[in-house]
């Protein structure tokens, strides 16, 4: 891990992408279109240094709305490209706030992955999954830049934005 300021504090974001509709390659539906328009609200002051997404449609335009507000550009990653993922987890800085969206089932590995952890999962073929129903979260971590990934004393906090899901 780089270090830009080794006594700050290392900040992730992890949310799974907005309401969807059906296809391969679904765009978000107009509630995940509002959806996504709110977390560029909530967001949107804060000091966001990189985007990241997958490749499929839904994840790029739930980040669309909040890389216009905080001009920052979304980078693209291959969603089984998971040393590509744990290269970008891994060069999270201190100072750093990076904003993953990703999707029900990688949404639980990004956060576990820097020492994170997430309540109300469900067990899918022994892996934890954000449930179905559930678009409404945002996970944030936060860690000191001098531990390493997975953190020993990171932070665990869940916010719910939008129109509840429950």
């Amino acid at each position: 891990m780089s270090d830009r300021n080794p006594s700050s504090t290392c900040t992730l974001m992890v949310l799974r992408h907005c309401e969807k509709g059906s296809g391969r390659d679904p765009s978000l539906t107009s509630d995940g279109q509002e959806r996504a328009k709110e977390l560029a609200n909530l967001l949107g002051g804060k000091p966001i240094t990189r985007l990241l997404c997958t490749e499929y449609r839904r994840t790029h335009e739930t980040l669309e709305p909040l890389a216009a507000r905080v001009g920052v550009e979304i980078e693209t990653l291959r969603a089984g490209d998971s040393s590509a993922w744990h290269q970008a987890l891994g060069d999270i800085a201190g100072g750093d706030c990076v904003v993953i969206c990703g999707h029900q089932n990688t949404v639980p590995l990004f956060v576990e992955a820097v020492g994170g952890f997430i309540d109300g999962t469900e067990q899918v073929s022994g892996q934890q999954w954000i449930p179905g129903h559930v678009f409404d979260r945002l996970y944030v971590v936060t860690w000191p830049s001098i531990e390493a990934i997975p953190a020993e004393s990171a932070l665990s906090k869940t916010r719910q934005y939008g129109a509840p899901c429950d």
